[in-house]
């Protein structure tokens, strides 16, 4: 059990959350490859570490901190978004746009409004 799960929050370790967002739809539908699952699994450790560190500076005024977090996601999300095919590019434009409709800030698929560098 993480340490954030047996203090009852429900998000998990970096790495538990990375392993997850996996299994969202907007990512799924991407069908990635071992491979690629493997790299994005690392990827989001790392941002999610990041972020974690980010978040424990806002003393509760997580809007504060919300400009810092878009920018630390940006290259993550870049990064990520090369590592694509051009069939899943597609899709990932598809799910963007899909995520878009639900939030008009969404920028990215990786959990962050962190930017999609074209």
């Amino acid at each position: 059990m993480s340490f954030s799960k047996a203090q009852g929050g429900p998000q998990g370790t970096p790495a538990e959350r990375a392993a997850a967002a996996l299994e969202r739809p907007a990512l799924a539908s991407l069908s990635l490859t071992a491979d690629q699952k493997a790299k994005t699994v690392a990827l989001l450790t790392k941002l999610n570490t990041s972020s974690d560190s980010l978040m424990a500076t806002a003393n509760g005024d997580f809007q504060s901190v919300m400009p810092k977090r878009i920018a630390l996601a940006a290259p993550y999300e870049a990064k990520f978004v090369s590592w694509l095919t051009a069939d899943q590019k597609k899709a990932y434009d598809t799910a963007l746009a899909a995520m878009k409709e639900q939030n008009p800030n969404a920028t990215g698929l990786l959990g962050g409004r962190g930017g999609r560098l074209r």
